[in-house]
């Protein structure tokens, strides 16, 4: 079987795949110990697969393990980043966004584990509180998921 970034690269613009750090504003996700073969598309660049006018969050990673006891293998993040305050209204609405990004590109016949992923600097407790609610889980593929959180700095790998 294709792994999914190779799928998925035959569908992307190589002007948006980022090369080398994920990072936005002074807020970055290390991505040492990724053991997984993978596909970051940059969301702001242009031949994103999103129109200029479209709300996106920074990053879609997709990504294919091999190596993974667990099922499926394949794994698709979106991620926003924020060095400043996080609203968590508005990074709901940017990781729905590379939801439907990435509802684009991976078929849904394929089996993916997908995390919405919100990394920032720092936020209110309210605003984690905001993130964790049910009505602000990120829709998949007809899946919903609960928005992760990391602060900057820290590597993808602490994400479930």
């Amino acid at each position: 079987m294709t792994s999914l970034p190779n799928l998925v690269k035959k569908k992307i613009d190589p002007r948006c795949l980022a090369k080398g750090k994920v990072k936005k504003e002074g807020c970055a996700v290390k991505m040492t110990n990724i053991s997984a073969q993978m596909l970051v598309t940059d969301l702001d660049r242009p031949g994103s697969p999103l129109r200029p006018d479209e709300k996106r969050c920074d990053y879609l990673l997709l990504a294919t393990d091999e190596q993974a006891d667990e099922q499926p293998k394949d794994l698709v993040v979106a991620l926003e980043l924020k060095r400043g305050k996080l609203d968590a209204r508005k990074v709901v609405s940017q990781l729905q966004a590379g939801a439907h990004a990435a509802e684009k590109l991976v078929p849904k016949s394929r089996v993916v584990r997908f995390r919405p992923v919100a990394v920032f600097g720092t936020s209110h407790r309210h605003e984690r509180i905001e993130l964790r609610k049910p009505e602000n889980e990120i829709a998949f593929h007809g899946h919903r998921e609960s928005v992760q959180m990391l602060s900057c700095g820290n590597s993808l790998t602490k994400v479930p």
